[in-house]
């Protein structure tokens, strides 16, 4: 296991993710990457330079929280960090397939039954369409 990407979106399953990521990665001597992705803003109420107000604050706060991960990654490799735009599913799974990952690791909002459903999940795709394995942490 050379390769391991991390799915990052703040929450507390996706810092325990982080947590896990760093265990294997510690056993097997592998490379990480942390990725977060900025869902786009579709709110048409919102006028364009306040989408854009949005859009940077939240790009300053992944920014922090993505240093707080990789300061937190002691006597591991170096990490790398993506910060990326639009749909967090897709963009998860085209890094993984840049970087050439051997594992995604995802955290889990645990949604089941209809919540699940109407609402889909970003971990549930991941798991549908990766081409690597797949660990997703509760």
């Amino acid at each position: 296991m050379k390769k391991i990407l991390i799915a990052h979106d703040g929450s507390k399953p996706s810092y325990k993710a982080v947590k896990k990521a760093f265990e294997i990665a510690g056993k097997f001597g592998s490379s990480l990457t942390v990725i977060s992705v900025i869902p786009e803003l579709y709110l048409t109420e919102l006028m364009d330079i306040d989408r854009a107000r949005i859009l940077e604050t939240l790009s300053a706060e992944t920014s922090r929280a993505m240093e707080k991960i990789t300061a937190s990654a002691k006597g591991l490799r170096p990490i790398k960090t993506m910060i990326r735009q639009g749909n967090p599913a897709s963009e998860i799974l085209s890094a993984a397939k840049k970087i050439k990952a051997d594992l995604i690791v995802t955290g889990s909002h645990g949604r089941h039954g209809a919540g699940k459903f109407l609402l889909g999940s970003v971990s549930s795709k991941i798991v549908d369409h990766a081409t690597c394995s797949v660990l997703v942490v509760k």
